[in-house]
C-alpha cells in the first residue's frame, strides 16, 4: 500500500492517519482474504471493503479528535493485489497519475474541489455554501479548499463535507503502467498532469532508468522552482520500465 496523506489546520489528522490507515485497510482485507485470493470475482469485493474502512477510519478521527473540528487531511492511496490489481482510493484534491507502456499520462482520480459543479450542487442541496473572495480559492463555508476529507468534524455535522471516496481498480495486466505518481496539490498546483508526465519521461530518458529513485525529490524540487505556494509530498511508484 502507498498513500499521501495532506493535512490541513494542523497534523494530527494526517499524523493518526499515517500511523493507522494501512493496518485498518489490511485487516479488513485479510479478513475477507482478497489478497490471498485470485478470483476475479472476489477482487470486486476490495472497493467496498476500501470504501467502507475509510469510513470507519475517519469515524474513529471524528470521534477523538473533536476539540479540533478544522482540522483534516486528503487520502490518496494505493493498492496492489497479487502485481495483478491496482486500487485508487481518493478523498480529497491530492492527486494520482500514471504513465503508460507508450508514455501517455492516465489520470486516476478527480480531485473533489468546490469548482467541480456537482460537488458545489451537493454542498447546496444540503444547505451549505461555496464562496470565493478576490483572488482566493472557492471554499466551502468559506473555510475550506475541497469538499471532501478526512476529520473536519464541524463541516461533516450538516453533510457539507463529506468522506465518501472514489474507488476504482484497474488491471496491470491489461493497462501497462510503467509509473504512478502520487501527490499532494503543491506539486499539481503548478504542473498539468501531462506536462508532468512528460517532465518525468524525459528525466529519465535523460538520467537512465537507475535514476528513478531521484524522481520525487526532482519533482518538489521543479515545484517550487516553478513557484507553489503549498507544501509539497510526492510518491513514486515503478511498475515496470
Amino acid at each position: 500500500m502507498f498513500s499521501i496523506f495532506d493535512g490541513h489546520g494542523g497534523d494530527s489528522v494526517s499524523d493518526y492517519l499515517e500511523s493507522k490507515y494501512s493496518t485498518h485497510i489490511f485487516e479488513k482485507l485479510l479478513e475477507n482474504d482478497i489478497i490471498t485470493s485470485d478470483n476475479e470475482e472476489y477482487f470486486k469485493t476490495i472497493e467496498k471493503e476500501i470504501t467502507n474502512g475509510i469510513h470507519e477510519v475517519d469515524n474513529n478521527i471524528i470521534k477523538m479528535d473533536t476539540a479540533r473540528i478544522y482540522t483534516g487531511s486528503t487520502l490518496c492511496s494505493a493498492v496492489i493485489q497479487n502485481n495483478k490489481y491496482l486500487t485508487i482510493a481518493n478523498v480529497g484534491d491530492s492527486r494520482a497519475v500514471a504513465c503508460d507502456s507508450q508514455g501517455n499520462c492516465i489520470t486516476l482520480t478527480r480531485d473533489h474541489k468546490p469548482s467541480d459543479e456537482k460537488e458545489k450542487q451537493r454542498i447546496e442541496d444540503a444547505g451549505g455554501a461555496v464562496t470565493q473572495i478576490g483572488e482566493d480559492c472557492e471554499r466551502v463555508q468559506g473555510i475550506l479548499a475541497m469538499t471532501r476529507s478526512m476529520g473536519d468534524a464541524s463541516l461533516k455535522a450538516r453533510k457539507f463535507l463529506i468522506v465518501d471516496p472514489d474507488v476504482m481498480t484497474y488491471h496491470l495486466t491489461k493497462d501497462n503502467f510503467r509509473f504512478i505518481i502520487i501527490a499532494s496539490d503543491g506539486l499539481f498546483d503548478v504542473f498539468e498532469d501531462e506536462e508532468l508526465i512528460q517532465k518525468v519521461n524525459l528525466y529519465l530518458q535523460t538520467n537512465g532508468n537507475e535514476s528513478f529513485p531521484k524522481l520525487a525529490h526532482f519533482l518538489c524540487l521543479e515545484a517550487i522552482n516553478h513557484g507553489t505556494e503549498d507544501n509539497i509530498s510526492v510518491l513514486i511508484i515503478k511498475l515496470s520500465l
